[in-house]
């Protein structure tokens, strides 16, 4: 497939996928023993969900009435957006309906239910009491699907043949090597003026300079990027590989794509691949493009090669095109969701690190990190709050390991890198979100802050939980370890080196910086831009998230549990989709 259709109408491309990747949930929902409102029947019943925002509410949808009914279920769904990173709070109210309208505000009220929709997902069967006028009066089950039916996944390797060199003089304009070469030609033009009997010494070396910068301005720095279409034939970026430098013929690494992302896992979405020439000022020159479809690549296999065209030539009398892409390796696979994890039976283990360095200040003094005496909580208890109240959803037990580091411990007053929270060596866990925050702030009031900051212990730690996680060979038990630290860790290397054998486990790390440090040399940790690395060890895959609190520190803390956790899902789905683990309970699962 060569040319895109002019316009995708609807039902032909597929719903168009939001900017962001959002999962949608179908919720089924039925009640048993609804309070009976009618005098010479039973209730006519409808549900109809809120979402909750503070005491404000918004309704999301509505079931269909059922008559004289006191045991429904209701055939008709409602929809919501998924947001893992967002503590998504939900009223379900059940009315007895007898106005024709459905209009609730003249309806009888039955009973409602809150929760949040994390709990909702990461239950199997979730069932909870209705309340009326504060007590129970029936029930609520409901069931949540994921929409958007079965996942893959595109494994890929590229290379380009012949491609297109870019103009050399434009290359030259836009290069930051120009004024090198101006440098030289005027530093040349003196010294032949000063001393003619040099031209004869230096003017060979010079053209061998140019002419060996020249090659390679005669080629060009490759890159791909691939888009989905959407809805209105409009289209969204859904991945770009590495640029390759200064060739004509690339070859890029392998990569993965999943589905969803590339065509909203619809088969016929039409698939936009531009290749492209990097330039360091952002101005990269489109080389050509050309397009195809999921199914046009599932058909495909090795030796498989696409045209590279550029529109502005195409019309040119003998073009032809601007280089061909060849696939070299091509597999398509089931991938599973991050919903269908959990819903399988997948848990968070959720884990607290905390820094007692000295460097905090004094606790007793208000401008300290870990003063608990202010009218609104301290960094750190507002970091703890809006991260575990997202996860703490996901976690049936909600016993939570927290450790603190960087302190001395009584009664010997030595140095502790990683201590327990609750003073209970053998078991640290903590009941709930309010279990960490008592312990922390007992803990805060009987250790010495001191240092230095070493964090490595405590993720070498959580890696042997996720090392025996791994041992059941089963997509189970998941890690997530928060650690909040004022300042750039002393055991660095220590650190990197353990970040990387986590890396090969089922586990990610969230790091908080509290404070006002610079926190410039944590950003390496951070694998978003290129992947970790020290000496000749590199990670299998990213699994640090590095935020300063001060960047969130007049927004809501919400705006903070989403910037910190909106990686995890993809972490977790493609962690175990690369170990070929399937959803423990996947047989059971309803799908799409």
């Amino acid at each position: 497939m060569q040319e895109p259709p002019p316009y995708a109408p609807p039902g032909v491309g597929g719903a168009p996928p939001p900017a962001a990747m959002v999962s949608k949930v179908d919720m089924t929902i039925s009640c048993e023993g609804l309070r009976d409102a009618d005098v010479f029947s039973k209730s006519d019943p409808i549900c109809v969900l809120y979402s909750l925002d503070g005491n404000r509410r918004r309704e999301i949808g509505r079931t269909e009435r059922i008559d004289d009914n006191l045991n429904p279920k209701f055939q008709k769904q409602i929809t919501i957006d998924y947001h893992f990173e967002e503590v998504q709070r939900l009223a379900f109210y059940l009315f007895d309906i007898d106005d024709k309208d459905n209009d609730v505000s003249k309806a009888d009220f039955l009973g409602k239910c809150e929760c949040t929709l994390g709990q909702i997902v990461s239950s199997t069967n979730f069932k909870r009491p209705l309340d009326y006028q504060g007590r129970n009066y029936g029930s609520i089950s409901i069931q949540a699907q994921e929409q958007g039916g079965m996942q893959k996944s595109v494994k890929l390797t590229l290379k380009g043949v012949k491609l297109d060199k870019k103009d050399w003089f434009g290359r030259l304009l836009k290069s930051k090597s120009l004024g090198l070469l101006v440098v030289m030609s005027v530093t040349l033009s003196v010294l032949i003026f000063v001393m003619p009997s040099s031209l004869y010494y230096v003017l060979p070396f010079y053209f061998v300079i140019v002419i060996s910068y020249s090659a390679q301005l005669g080629k060009s720095d490759p890159f791909l990027e691939f888009h989905r279409q959407l809805l209105d034939g409009s289209y969204a970026l859904a991945h770009r590989t590495e640029f390759i430098k200064n060739t004509l013929n690339p070859r890029w690494k392998p990569m993965k794509i999943n589905t969803r992302r590339l065509c909203d896992n619809n088969p016929d979405t039409v698939i936009r691949v531009e290749c492209f020439d990097w330039n360091s000022n952002g101005s990269h020159d489109l080389i050509g493009e050309f397009y195809t479809t999921l199914a046009e690549l599932e058909q495909s296999s090795a030796g498989k090669t696409f045209a590279c065209v550029h529109p502005k030539k195409k019309s040119k009398r003998g073009y032809r095109h601007s280089g061909e892409i060849v696939i070299e390796q091509i597999t398509v696979s089931r991938e599973y969701s991050f919903l269908e994890y959990i819903q399988g039976g997948c848990e968070l283990n959720f884990v607290v690190g905390i820094d007692f360095t000295g460097s905090n200040g004094d606790p007793r003094d208000p401008s300290s990190l870990h003063y608990l005496g202010g009218s609104s909580p301290n960094q750190y208890t507002q970091a703890i709050t809006a991260v575990g109240n997202v996860i703490q959803d996901y976690d049936s037990d909600q016993m939570y390991p927290a450790f603190g580091f960087g302190a001395r411990l009584p009664p010997t007053w030595q140095v502790s890198h990683q201590f327990s929270l609750n003073g209970n060596p053998q078991d640290p866990n903590c009941q709930g979100i309010p279990g960490i925050l008592g312990a922390y702030h007992q803990c805060i009031n009987s250790v010495q802050l001191y240092g230095p900051t070493n964090a490595s212990p405590i993720i070498g730690n959580v890696a042997k939980m996720a090392r025996e996680a791994l041992h059941q060979q089963q997509a189970k038990d998941y890690y997530i370890l928060l650690l909040i630290t004022d300042g750039i860790l002393t055991d660095m290397d220590q650190t990197i080196h353990m970040i990387i054998e986590a890396s090969e486990l089922p586990m990610s790390i969230i790091i908080i910086g509290v404070g006002n440090a610079d926190f410039d040399d944590m950003e390496r940790l951070d694998g978003d831009d290129e992947v970790l690395s020290i000496g000749t060890r590199k990670a299998k895959r990213d699994i640090v998230q590095f935020v300063p609190f001060r960047d969130f520190k007049n927004v809501p803390a919400s705006k903070l549990a989403a910037e910190v956790l909106e990686e995890i899902p993809e972490q977790l789905a493609s962690y175990y989709n690369d170990m070929k683990y399937v959803p423990i309970n996947f047989n059971y699962m309803p799908h799409g």
